[in-house]
């Protein structure tokens, strides 16, 4: 989520200076302002926002407390201004909500914003559904039908409209589901890039690795069975650049399962014992012999990830 529109009441409950949760609302500002986001305001959104601040001044404690007031101003110096102009307004008469709810719409599709943040996501809501989904999560999707400059057609755009909480919870589950996938490509050290596998009196098998740099490992060995030509060539191209003990082959099997056509995905799982320890991974893929090639690389970087100490050769 890169852009998004801030409504007036976002700045607003900021300065509910007789709640007694004032500073939670001053601290989801700051915590708004701190984010990586592009952001906008209605011209009507924005002036009110000044007002609020101006007139909260007059007498309130909120005049004496920096945290409020560093929040509430880097919030403001952070927005665009959105204009409204007789195409915003046009545009609005289109959405069946209240007017000044729906110019903040129009404006959002206008700079095509990612999502509207609000305190009161259920003013956007025009269906059962919608409202339904408000509140269960605090936040719904505004489908918007637009007409495609070049083709003609209409089409189908979404605008979401968050709760100011539902906003930075969405955030943090994407952050963490991103570190999760950073950890899982740190975790597959070597991806299979290509193979070959020729067969007869001897089995030779050709491999091509790629690292998480991108660096090109190749390996070619024999052996007695296909599997075992698979591993030796994995095996030599892995060692050219990590130094991990030697791997044993414990066995491999494919789980018994329906196929559906001869090009169906084979499930293959491959047990390997290393260091004193056992290890197990399985892939799917048409060809057995790749499925199996491609299991034993997974196994390899889970033993680079359980044994992290053991040294780069280059």
């Amino acid at each position: 989520m890169h852009t998004a529109l801030v409504t007036a009441n976002v700045f607003q409950n900021a300065l509910a200076n007789r709640d007694a949760c004032w500073p939670y609302y001053a601290e989801l500002l700051r915590r708004l302002a701190a984010q990586p986001i592009m952001w906008y305001m209605t011209s009507f959104d924005y002036a009110l926002a000044i007002t609020f601040w101006s007139i909260s001044k007059l007498g309130s404690r909120l005049a004496g407390d920096p945290a409020c007031q560093e929040a509430y101003q880097d919030m403001l110096r952070r927005v665009r201004v959105c204009p409204i102009d007789e195409d915003i307004v046009e545009g609005a008469n289109k959405y069946h909500i209240n007017f000044c709810d729906a110019l903040r719409v129009a404006c959002a599709r206008d700079r095509v914003v990612d999502c509207i943040v609000t305190w009161e996501p259920h003013q956007f809501a025009r269906s059962r559904e919608e409202h339904n989904q408000v509140q269960l999560n605090e936040c719904f999707t505004f489908p918007i039908r637009v007409e495609d400059g070049e083709s003609g057609e209409m089409i189908y755009l979404e605008i979401d409209i968050f709760s100011v909480r539902a906003f930075l919870l969405n955030l943090q589950q994407n952050e963490l589901q991103e570190r999760r996938r950073w950890r899982s490509r740190r975790s597959q050290r070597f991806y299979l890039e290509d193979f070959s596998l020729h067969t007869g009196t001897t089995h030779e098998a050709a491999i091509t690795l790629r690292d998480l740099t991108g660096r090109s490992l190749q390996g070619n060995a024999t052996g007695n069975t296909p599997i075992d030509a698979l591993q030796k060539t994995i095996d030599q191209a892995v060692d050219q650049q990590v130094e991990i003990p030697t791997r044993y082959l414990s066995r491999w099997f494919v789980p018994p399962a329906t196929l559906f056509g001869a090009d169906a995905p084979i499930e293959v799982v491959i047990g390997v014992e290393c260091a004193g320890s056992s290890y197990e991974a399985g892939a799917s893929h048409s060809n057995v012999l790749q499925a199996a090639a491609e299991a034993y690389i997974q196994v390899i970087n889970r033993i680079c990830s359980d044994f992290s100490h053991f040294p780069d050769v280059s």
